[in-house]
């Protein structure tokens, strides 16, 4: 008896002497073991970018190389945590960080079979496993190196866990666990692995499910059902049957569960819209993305564009593709974009492609052609110096020769400007660009959104609104969802937030003036009006750049504005691209697409209409034969009396003007074909300007008058035949040189004209 009380004695005084040295161990690993709680709650993430609605649609690999999503604790649904508390850490809610009963259980298991057969890890034990344990540097090793699972590192988590759970609450620590877990290969986090194993958000998991994704948490690589699946179905099924005893589920709800499949294969992340993903991730950090970006993208507008492009792509030669954005007027939210409608073409992956499917063509500075015309003719309104009514010369006596030509190298005579900027005539616009001041209209570019031109007026000279400068698709949307704003303008809006500040950079009613002028049926006939609807309007503007390169088309409602280009990435040519054939039909189907129950523009105030001469324009006279009503700026158009009309005895005559000449032939008529052999393409004496990344610097050769066939020289040497009013392309270096032609009946003439790049000391006249 004594002897048992002198053991019993021993052993409390062991106990007693184990508790102190515990205890003093606690304290010194407490003191000792500082908690970066940063490192727990930071997550670099997947980088991930929502739709407008909220929708995944574009997924990329973290720095860690790992899919993760990072979401809250009330967007992983119902069932998820409930799981994993059960299944996981049954007193999680009741525990300070360290379950001391599970500690002394397993304790006991361990010591009576000889070996560790059961452990008493917490869900925040787990947790400081995954952030710190696993990812921290050990030291005397290189880089990140996971610890070895020994007491020692048991016991750290343990104190870290005790430490956490005084800085966070339960469900943050449920939260950043589930964010966290592994799910088998490169997944992490309850997010990522719903999508990729079922293709659903976490919020929509069903409850066998859930017990599917919380039992691979034992064994992510041995549970994983795509790869494992009677493992897989075993665990699952054996958790069902512990929540519905532990009354987590109904018994029905058990039932069901059972009864659902498994998934047998992965699904791939999204990776929708590539290029305008990388619109916005450009120049954003790591944490941005990697916490989820709402996006202005609307996913089914964008699949609308998508269809439209990759149908139009499949009628043009494979080098050929094209390039798209949609704007929403009242945000300026980019609502759809392709940068490249061959993204993907001939790949075997996700983002494969033909040569050149990665560029964004959207993004490549490129000559604009005529699609600048209507900001040129929208400042000269401002200034009072137009209406639509207004005469213009479609003519070249006042250029010395050396004025830019039509796009079928014709004249007009007199037209309107509603006629000159609607046809988008070279002449009338030069005209327009010189009536405005080049300085004024280039400030209104730049005003527009258009910061690629950064040259003084002078170095663009006329070329400015006839494509001698640079502009990218994304800065032409911006420009013509200003114009279709009715002047207000707004930075282009990639992520959802608050509606950038607007400024103003034209009049409401002198941007109604223009809306209205290319509000015309002409380019409307391209598409028939069976297709289009009757009563369905839109504007639109297209453009074809120097050498057949670049085709273009902005169109608009007052609702959305699109800007389509067709071209080679490369910047090749091709006698398709032009903008009324190759880009103004997609324009108005992508447009009819989204926006097609669209009103036209109310009248804004500030319009008055006055009568104005039937010829010129202009305030009528008495020698008037004839007027018309025509919209004008109340208090800005200028009321100066009709110049072309006057009294000689008696009757009304008219005086032409100088760059008219004596008599003016019929608005819209046509000169007479030619009666001898000319060449009116290139034009005599001018300098043409080629791109810097343009090789093959074609001419294009044309010639009237020919009898049956042209034959074309070069500097005396044969290049190649064409048929008469046929524009035949070669390259031709720079430098000056003398282009000839010859007809079946030996007639021929020669031009010299000069061929430069931009850069060069001495400034290039530019021709359209």
């Amino acid at each position: 008896m004594q002897v048992s009380r002198k053991i019993l004695k021993g052993i409390a005084i062991l106990l007693f002497i184990g508790f102190l040295l515990g205890g003093a161990g606690f304290v010194m690993l407490w003191n000792s073991l500082p908690l970066d709680v940063e490192r727990v709650t930071h997550i670099e993430g997947s980088p991930a970018l929502y739709d407008a609605d909220g929708q995944l649609f574009h997924l990329r690999l973290s720095p860690d190389s790992e899919w993760q999503i990072p979401i809250h604790l009330k967007d992983m649904g119902k069932w998820l945590p409930r799981v994993a508390v059960a299944v996981e850490d049954g007193r999680f809610y009741s525990h300070p960080g360290v379950d001391l009963l599970a500690l002394l259980r397993a304790t006991a298991q361990n010591l009576t079979s000889g070996h560790i057969v059961s452990g008493a890890s917490t869900l925040t034990s787990q947790l400081i496993r995954l952030a710190i344990s696993e990812r921290e540097p050990i030291p005397g090793s290189s880089g990140h190196t996971r610890r070895p699972r020994s007491l020692t590192t048991k016991a750290r988590e343990f104190v870290l866990a005790l430490k956490l759970e005084r800085v966070l609450s339960k469900d943050e620590i449920l939260e950043h666990y589930l964010n966290r877990a592994p799910f088998g290969g490169n997944i992490r986090g309850v997010q990522a692995a719903s999508l990729i194993y079922f293709g659903k958000q976490a919020s929509q998991i069903s409850p066998g499910e859930a017990c599917l994704l919380i039992g691979m948490l034992k064994g992510p690589t041995l549970y994983r059902p795509d790869t494992q699946p009677e493992a897989a179905k075993g665990r699952r099924d054996a958790i069902i049957r512990m929540m519905e005893s532990k009354e987590v589920f109904t018994h029905n709800e058990a039932q069901r569960a059972l009864l659902e499949g498994l998934p047998n294969r992965r699904t791939p992340p999204p990776f929708r819209a590539y290029h305008f993903a990388e619109l916005v991730m450009e120049g954003r950090t790591q944490t941005e993305m990697g916490s989820g970006l709402r996006t202005t993208l609307r996913l089914d507008i964008q699949s609308r564009l998508e269809s439209i492009l990759r149908q139009a792509a499949r009628e043009l030669p494979t080098s050929i593709t094209l390039a798209a954005g949609i704007v929403e007027n009242r945000t300026a939210n980019l609502v759809a974009w392709v940068g490249n409608a061959r993204f993907g073409e001939g790949g075997t992956g996700q983002a494969g492609g033909a040569l050149g499917g990665w560029v964004d063509c959207g993004r490549a500075p490129r000559s604009p052609g005529s699609t600048l015309k209507p900001f040129a003719y929208l400042s000269a309104v401002e200034q009072g110096y137009l209406t639509a009514s207004s005469l213009l010369a479609d003519t070249s006596i006042a250029f010395s020769g050396r004025a830019p030509r039509n796009f079928d190298l014709q004249y007009r005579g007199a037209v309107t400007a509603r006629v000159a900027l609607s046809e988008s005539l070279n002449a009338p616009a030069v005209r327009v660009l010189r009536m405005a001041g080049p300085d004024r209209v280039l400030r209104l570019l730049r005003d527009a959104g258009l910061s690629h031109l950064t040259q003084p007026a002078s170095y663009y000279g006329d070329s400015l609104i006839l494509g001698g400068c640079e502009v990218t698709l994304l800065e032409e949307l911006e420009a013509f969802t200003a114009l279709a704003s009715l002047g207000e303008h707004r930075p282009l809006s990639l992520l959802r937030g608050p509606i950038p500040p607007k400024s103003r950079i034209a009049s409401e009613a002198g941007c109604w003036l223009i809306c209205d002028i290319l509000n015309h049926k002409g380019p409307l006939a391209l598409l028939t009006r069976g297709t289009l609807g009757q009563k369905w309007q839109a504007a639109l503007k297209t453009g074809t750049s120097y050498g057949l390169r670049d085709a273009w088309t902005a169109a608009w409602t007052p609702d959305f504005t699109t800007v389509v280009w067709v071209g080679a990435p490369e910047g090749e040519s091709w006698p398709g691209l032009v903008g009324a054939r190759a880009a103004a039909p997609v324009a108005l189907r992508i447009l009819r697409a989204v926006s097609p129950h669209s009103t036209w523009y109310g009248r804004p105030g500030g319009l008055v209409l006055r009568q104005v001469c039937t010829l010129s324009g202009r305030t009528p006279t008495a020698a008037c034969p004839t007027t018309q009503l025509d919209w004008a700026l109340e208090g800005v158009t200028r009321t100066t009396p009709c110049p072309l009309h006057t009294l000689k005895q008696g009757r009304s005559t008219i005086l032409w003007p100088r760059e008219l000449g004596a008599s003016a032939p019929p608005s819209g008529s046509l000169l007479p074909r030619r009666s001898s052999l000319t060449i009116t393409s290139p034009i005599a004496g001018a300098t043409y300007i080629t791109a810097p990344f343009d090789l093959q610097r074609k001419l294009p050769m044309r010639a009237e008058g020919a009898i049956e066939r042209v034959w074309w020289y070069l500097d005396g040497r044969y290049i190649g035949t064409s048929l008469p009013n046929e524009t035949f392309f070669h390259p031709v270096s720079d430098g000056t040189h003398i282009i000839g032609a010859t007809d079946k009946e030996g007639r021929s003439t020669s031009t010299t004209v000069r061929v430069a790049t931009p850069g060069r000391s001495e400034e290039p006249q530019p021709l359209r």
